[in-house]
């Protein structure tokens, strides 16, 4: 379906900036793998963080296969609302670890989102992760699909 590029972007920007939770699925080489994660929206969309352990299978699964995807949505858990309101939101990217010279930046921003997290966050064990977002894919409605590919 096509639509207005900023108007795109808009509804993009709400789900993400509405939401706390997603669906990261990552994967082995072998079988996908997902994980529930508390995420924070780059403002220019270009970028998806979170944070995680590095002795988790999620971390370890990045850093062999860099290829990830995350669903986002905007359900209430009312069923008949959600099933004619509900918004699902597919980021198709590339995940790495925050560069050293962003981590103090992105750690602040992410904090700001995840106020109750500082003590996981501020763990040495605890990394960082950036997911470059090349696509995202809103369905509304379970049948309207819209595009936006960020490179």
């Amino acid at each position: 379906m096509t639509t207005n590029s900023s108007s795109l972007k808009k509804s993009i920007q709400t789900i993400l900036s509405s939401q706390y939770l997603a669906v990261l699925a990552t994967s082995t080489g072998a079988a996908p793998y997902t994980s529930l994660i508390g995420f924070m929206a780059g403002k220019d969309l270009k970028q998806v963080y979170f944070a995680t352990f590095t002795n988790t299978r999620k971390y370890d699964n990045i850093t062999k296969h860099s290829q990830v995807s995350l669903l986002v949505d905007s359900r209430t858990n009312r069923g008949g609302e959600d099933f004619k309101n509900s918004s699902a939101l597919t980021i198709l990217g590339n995940a790495e670890t925050v560069p050293q010279a962003q981590q103090s930046e992105i750690l602040s921003l992410y904090l700001d989102k995840f106020c109750h997290l500082q003590d996981f966050a501020n763990d040495p064990q605890c990394a960082l992760i950036k997911i470059n977002v090349e696509k995202y894919i809103l369905v509304q409605r379970f049948q309207e699909v819209f595009e936006l590919t960020m490179k």
